[in-house]
């Protein structure tokens, strides 16, 4: 197809008709004729954004559009065996979407990423609290009970109000934009509303779980951000800049893990074991940002790697399997220990550190309680492959933790994708 015909069918894609569908029938049942015609779309864009005659006014309509035709063009290889297509974490949850609308890919500063971090928590806390109080229209299968929803809003009402932003967050629109343009600029509010948030299926608390990964995802890119700039102050003795990055780290910790008290708290075995097949091959251990965090704050655990070279997708993040990489932990020894200031960056470091290993704690439970025995998810062990890296953490009784030596010769796959690394402070 030429470059003109592909523009053109890509701008008059109806956004609106699509999220109707996935919305009324759940992705999974989605018109195979449909995903089809948005896989083909999708493979037609990757070679026409690298063309210099395309307008540059529509390049931004391009991107946005590539990101969602992607997450169905994996969908539609269900049935690739082998293959990295299908429904694996970031096809599931539309994560490059949300990526996105954080500008992780920009090289922002580590103010700017927490400060979209922040509106982003809010707007989705906001969504999902509209979403519950609404007696909504979609996904109304297997409804929470009226004790668990009660206790759901309330938990709702509180972080809604905890991530409240300085500034007005912009309007979302009352149904979802057909246009692309709509959803830019501005209209991010409407990504976040209307394109990441589609469940696999109707039932109601497939929702409630791909709210948590947005939240999680969001809380964790901000904390990234606050944590590979306390290692950059640290490195030049700056400790009251490294110890108010940390804070911040810390109190984004926070949110997440009442994010996932929601789920602990008011959702059943029975409704998660509901959609748990339509999520197919999606994992954990395929989340990126949750990697990299643990990675920027402890280095890369010996025992971590085996897993890590088979997540296609992150198998790059062991390049940092290499002597000038410094985690927040190594850093964290030079601090003196005599100086008042220095002690205020291991405080926040410690709090932290606390928070996520509580975040931990939740999510541990949470795998014994919901996954099968015999197996977890994306090829993991489940509740024993978290339970093996449970207590890696900076801090045991409040002494920092020894750094794990990794083998001499790490088992390194053939090859890795070299894909370029997040990096807030170039």
């Amino acid at each position: 197809m030429r470059a003109g015909a592909v523009v053109d069918a890509i701008l008059g894609f109806d956004v609106a008709q699509y999220v109707a569908a996935a919305r009324h029938d759940g992705r999974h049942k989605l018109d195979p004729v449909l995903r089809g015609e948005m896989a083909t779309l999708y493979e037609d864009l990757r070679d026409v954004r690298a063309r210099i005659d395309v307008p540059a006014e529509v390049r931004p309509q391009l991107r946005l559009a590539e990101l969602l035709l992607e997450s169905e063009w994996k969908l539609a290889g269900d049935e690739e065996p082998g293959g990295t297509r299908g429904r694996r974490y970031q096809a599931y949850a539309n994560n490059r979407l949300l990526s996105h609308v954080l500008g992780t890919r920009r090289h922002s500063s580590d103010a700017a990423i927490e400060r979209r971090s922040r509106w982003a928590l809010h707007t989705l806390v906001d969504s999902w609290l509209r979403f519950e109080r609404s007696g909504t229209e979609w996904s109304h299968d297997m409804l929470p009970t009226d004790a668990e929803l009660a206790e759901r809003v309330d938990r709702l009402t509180h972080m809604h109000a905890a991530t409240a932003p300085h500034s007005p967050v912009p309007r979302i629109a009352p149904e979802p934009p057909s246009r692309w343009q709509d959803y830019l600029g501005d209209g991010q509010g409407n990504v976040l509303e209307y394109l990441i948030n589609l469940p696999q299926t109707t039932q109601h608390d497939e929702n409630a779980f791909l709210r948590v990964i947005h939240l999680t995802e969001t809380a964790t890119w901000g904390m990234i951000a606050r944590v590979v700039a306390a290692v950059e102050w640290l490195k030049k003795n700056h400790w009251d800049n490294a110890a108010h990055c940390l804070d911040r780290a810390a109190a984004l910790a926070q949110v997440q893990l009442d994010a996932m008290l929601v789920l602990r708290r008011t959702m059943s075995v029975e409704r998660f074991m509901g959609f748990r097949a339509d999520t197919g091959s999606a994992s954990a251990v395929q989340m990126l940002s949750g990697q990299l965090l643990q990675i920027h704050l402890l280095g890369i655990h010996p025992h971590k790697i085996e897993a890590l070279s088979r997540v296609y997708e992150n198998a790059f993040l062991l390049l940092h399997l290499n002597p000038e990489f410094e985690p927040l932990r190594t850093a964290l020894r030079r601090l003196p220990a005599d100086h008042d200031t220095a002690a205020k960056v291991l405080t926040a470091a410690e709090t932290l550190d606390d928070t996520l290993f509580r975040w931990r704690r939740v999510h541990l439970g949470m795998a014994h309680r919901h996954l099968p025995k015999e197996s977890g998810s994306g090829g993991t062990a489940g509740a024993p492959y978290l339970q093996s890296f449970y207590d890696d953490r900076l801090f045991n009784d409040g002494i920092l933790a020894p750094q794990p030596q990794p083998p001499t010769r790490p088992p390194l796959p053939n090859s890795v994708y070299a894909r370029p690394i997040f990096s807030p402070l170039n």
